[in-house]
């Protein structure tokens, strides 16, 4: 169903429901931005309608009263209605609403949608794996320059200095792939409490993790352009994130 708000005087839309979270996790609109859809009487402010809305049939136990029942989304055990309040298709209950109000201020992220993350903890996050990958290849290399150096006028030199150049590109490749396709994110993302994930928030697979690593590659080689590229995107998408259809989201 489509929604509208309100910007001052100026009425916009109709966007969706998914695009209007985006707006209240952006903090383009908040608690007091006043909204409408088809079948209301008149417009409200969002925090009003948090508070308000009719429960949707298909989130709650049936029964009468206090039998009537609906999963918490954050907590996820199940209240009565009358003990819970509602956003959209999230319910939320008396334990966790002050957390959620708190959200909502700031700007909500509703459950099942995604808190992307921007592009300076992005980059402490990449900071953080070059360190890492740095150290790991400088303690490879270092048997490998001795017998290099040892094997200075011999053919094995030229064998070496291509190995080194093999583990140049193996290294950062294997650290991710492994790293993003187990666990959803590297160490460096692990420390600053992010993860990638796909467009349905799903996990990433080997395969994509693999190729996402050489797709940033192209962020790179463009004068890091597709990595500038998250600062402005409305979903914090780099270059790479386009090209593999993945986001990088808060934990």
């Amino acid at each position: 169903m489509d929604w509208y708000y309100a910007v001052g005087d100026q009425q916009i839309g109709p966007i969706s429901k998914a695009e209007l979270q985006a707006l209240i996790k952006t903090k383009k609109i908040n608690a007091h931005t006043r909204v409408w859809r088809a079948g209301m009487k008149d417009w409200q402010e969002l925090g009003r309608l948090v508070k308000e809305t009719d429960p949707t049939p298909s989130a709650i136990t049936p029964g009468s009263g206090r039998s009537r029942q609906a999963q918490c989304s954050e907590c996820g055990k199940s209240f009565a209605l009358d003990d819970m309040i509602r956003f959209g298709e999230s319910w939320v209950c008396a334990a966790c609403k002050p957390l959620f109000v708190q959200k909502f201020k700031e700007g909500l992220t509703v459950a099942g949608t995604m808190d992307y993350a921007g592009f300076w903890i992005r980059f402490g996050a990449k900071f953080i794996d070059w360190i890492i990958i740095g150290g790991i290849s400088f303690i490879m290399f270092i048997p490998l320059g001795f017998v290099m150096g040892a094997a200075a006028r011999s053919s094995s030199s030229t064998i070496i200095a291509v190995l080194i150049q093999l583990l140049n590109w193996v290294i950062p490749a294997v650290y991710a792939t492994w790293f993003v396709g187990k666990f959803g994110a590297t160490p460096g993302k692990m420390a600053c409490r992010i993860k990638v994930v796909t467009a349905a928030n799903q996990r990433v697979s080997y395969p994509r993790a693999l190729g996402r690593h050489f797709a940033e590659m192209l962020s790179s080689i463009i004068l890091f352009i597709g990595y500038i590229m998250a600062a402005f995107d409305d979903q914090k998408r780099t270059l790479h994130d386009r090209i593999c259809d993945t986001r990088v989201i808060r934990r």
